[in-house]
């Protein structure tokens, strides 16, 4: 009808929100927007009128039902089974031992569920009346006002591919609101690459994949960097993050299941953009013994490509053996695809807005590693480590039915299964002049740790927002969390070392209380 949102190419939110259907439920500004079109906009008091009720209409004032509450953390999606690991972190950790008192909130699409998860785990408890908020993605209004009641939105609606989040996403951006979520999905990370200016715009910090997968990862690489500047003055010229783990550790969730599973129904366009090492940014290209790019010419056209340097190509990731740098014995690991193209995006914003990149010449690799008693063996076999094919999602859903550990989505394994599984990651890494670094994280099982990595990172831009370097934007967990957020991270509970690894022997579940001093 003609309105102008004076914010460029239109986004997500703005595009239901200022599109005539929308527009027609408001009807004074569509009885001013005639009125301009009969006085061709020259009657100064029509045009008065006009710009009143377009002021309105852009404040949300008109078709808004917030109540004027607004929370310090809303969790989103809280019905589901990350939601309900959430709540037990809130309970056992955050609510406990949190440096800052802080209030919050839950929210999801169907009211019913979220009350039922809410009742069955802080009944009993002074947070029991804990306020739930209603929103859905297809509704612009609810999205509006879940954005306006709060500081902080964790989103755990996933599979987060097969959504319209980005409208949620695009909400907090207008009103300031800080969001992160849990996911593991490329596709999604770079639907929200989009809004980076309108994050920047509306001072909003937003970070995708602020999880086990996405985000510790990159602050135990953020802390060797750190520490590589200040004790040796360099840059990192590569580092290898090895991942290990124990105990009775849960199978994937039904949750986890139908995000992979939204993956592979990604379409061609996606899954090239999901094959590229850099799909997220972070190129570096390879230089000859004289100094000069090597580059690929196209016959015919002479159009020249930089070469990929060997180290960054993904086949890399696939190998089994023995590691040339630590030793140790490595094998694929899932999420290696995920947070090798995370860290290399981490690497240039690092660049571009601070002009201090983990290294100018960085590589980053991930593994799985054997325990000790394991590779040993492996050393001692005749035999050559071979890798096996990947299960599809439907084998590997066949594959927990039949044994009993399929669960649907929105459900999990109870945490007190749980209590004897840990994850941990080895980080090691090098300078440009070959000095290392080490640092280690253990945390309990995987699912409890992105809970943690959620609520700890929602802390961060909560409390400690002006220490943090950029205000807004859309930004890996590591970058916009920084030193405070790994502060956090270590006070939570979780085991975290810099400068040696933790022993074998002390890689055990820490257990789910904080190691905040009271």
């Amino acid at each position: 009808m003609g309105v102008s949102t004076d914010e460029g190419p239109q986004t997500p939110f703005a595009k239901l929100y200022y599109s005539d259907e929308m527009i027609r439920k408001y009807q004074p500004l569509v009885t001013a927007l005639e009125l301009m079109a009969e006085t061709e906009g020259k009657d100064e008091e029509v045009r008065r009128d006009y710009e009143k009720h377009l002021k309105i209409y852009r404040g949300f004032e008109w078709c808004s039902n917030w109540d004027g509450k607004k929370y310090d953390i809303v969790i989103f999606g809280a019905s589901g089974y990350t939601g309900y690991l959430t709540m037990e972190y809130l309970k056992r950790v955050a609510l406990v031992n949190n440096p800052e008192p802080f209030t919050f909130a839950l929210a999801g699409r169907t009211v019913s569920k979220v009350q039922e998860m809410r009742d069955r785990e802080f009944g009993g408890t002074q947070w029991e009346d804990t306020p739930i908020l209603q929103a859905s993605f297809d509704d612009v209004v609810s999205c509006i006002d879940l954005a306006k009641s709060a500081h902080v939105i964790i989103n755990l609606a996933g599979p987060y591919s097969l959504a319209q989040g980005e409208v949620l996403v695009d909400a907090c951006c207008h009103v300031g609101t800080h969001y992160c979520d849990v996911s593991g999905e490329l596709p999604w990370t770079l639907r929200t690459l989009d809004l980076y200016e309108q994050a920047k715009k509306g001072g909003a910090l937003v970070s995708t994949s602020a999880a086990t997968a996405g985000a510790i990862v990159d602050v135990l690489l953020f802390m060797c960097a750190k520490k590589a500047r200040e004790d040796h003055g360099e840059e990192l010229r590569r580092a290898i993050n090895y991942q290990t783990g124990g105990g009775a550790t849960a199978t994937a969730s039904g949750g986890t299941l139908a995000s992979r599973n939204a993956m592979t129904q990604a379409s061609d366009e996606a899954r090239r953009k999901m094959a590229d090492p850099f799909t997220l940014g972070g190129f570096i290209p390879q230089f000859d013994r004289n100094g000069m790019k090597d580059v690929l010419i196209e016959k015919g056209t002479g159009r020249c490509t930089a070469k990929v340097r060997k180290e960054e190509s993904d086949a890399i990731l696939n190998k089994m053996g023995e590691c040339p740098y630590t030793g140790l014995w490595r094998v694929p690991t899932m999420y290696s695809f995920l947070n090798t193209r995370i860290v290399r995006r981490s690497n240039a914003m690092l660049a571009n807005l601070e002009n201090q990149p983990y290294g100018k010449e960085f590589n980053f690799q991930e593994f799985a590693t054997l325990p000790p008693d394991m590779w040993k063996q492996q050393q001692q076999s005749s035999e050559q480590p071979t890798s096996k094919k990947a299960m599809s999602v439907e084998e590997e859903k066949a594959a927990l039915e039949a044994s009993g550990k399929y669960y649907k989505q929105g459900e999990g394994p109870p945490l007190e299964e749980l209590t004897e599984a840990w994850i941990a990651n080895l980080m090691w890494a090098q300078t440009t002049s070959g000095k290392e670094i080490k640092a280690s994280y253990c945390g309990n099982d995987a699912y409890f740790e992105t809970s943690r990595a959620a609520v700890e990172w929602a802390m961060t831009v909560r409390f400690d927002y002006d220490k943090l370097p950029h205000k807004g934007g859309v930004l890996n967990a590591a970058v916009s969390g920084q030193e405070p957020y790994a502060k956090r991270l270590i006070g939570s509970g979780a085991k975290v070392t810099l400068g040696k690894w933790l022993d074998w022997s002390e890689l055990t579940p820490p257990g789910f209380a904080s190691s905040r001093k009271q």
